[in-house]
């Protein structure tokens, strides 16, 4: 090769590496989820950058995870520009999604995108308290639970309690609303008082997180 032709190909070389690395600086994926019961989600995973660099792009090509029938999946439709080139599908993980970006011009582009499931956290007039019952010298049996309106309650899934440490599966889900006005109820036993995290799931995807110091009478 001449070293005039080596020069023109070094240089068309530089100007497609330098025009990928500013695309690749502009162009990221994002992915929006709505629950849909039973553990499952709604999702779509999209891209993101500025009109111009979207105009560039002729294909993407998502790789779902194995589990998914035909997980190789290719959106060439700009559709929605909230959501450019937006891939829609379910289930109830998250997973890692490679991407490839294929440009009009005929370069590439290789990005990845972490799914995110998270649903929106609300604050209900739910509060939390304990029973206790001495049993023997330093042994005290007590109970956990909620206090709501039953129209509250009735929207609940499961409430999962996250005890001190030092017991056996500290975190426990109590998916049963009970009797009486002790909902969703916890029995433990133990020695002494801690703090307890309370997560409140509702049926609709909504979660509230809530707190009780274990008080002994």
């Amino acid at each position: 090769m001449s070293p005039r032709r080596r020069f023109l190909v070094a240089c068309s070389v530089g100007w497609l590496s330098a025009g990928l690395g500013a695309a690749a600086q502009e162009l990221t994926a994002s992915n929006t989820a709505h629950y849909r019961g039973d553990e499952r989600w709604d999702w779509k995973v999209f891209l993101k950058a500025s009109p111009e660099v979207l105009s560039r792009i002729r294909c993407v090509e998502y790789t779902l995870h194995p589990t998914f029938p035909n997980p190789a999946r290719k959106v060439c439709s700009p559709g929605d520009s909230q959501s450019p080139f937006a891939l829609s599908s379910n289930g109830w993980g998250t997973f890692r999604v490679p991407i490839k970006v294929t440009y009009r011009d005929g370069r590439v582009q290789y990005l990845s995108h972490q799914l995110s499931f998270q649903s929106e956290t609300v604050h209900l007039p739910i509060t939390a308290d304990n029973t206790a019952a001495h049993a023997r010298p330093g042994l005290w049996n007590w109970t956990v639970f909620l206090h709501a309106s039953e129209e509250i309650l009735k929207q609940i899934k499961c409430v999962e309690y996250t005890l001190h440490p030092t017991f056996p599966n500290p975190i426990q889900s109590v998916c049963s609303r009970g009797a009486g006005p002790r909902a969703f109820p916890l029995d433990a036993s133990g020695w002494g008082t801690f703090a307890i995290g309370i997560q409140v799931f509702f049926h609709d995807g909504r979660r509230q997180q809530l707190k009780d110091t274990l008080h002994f009478p």
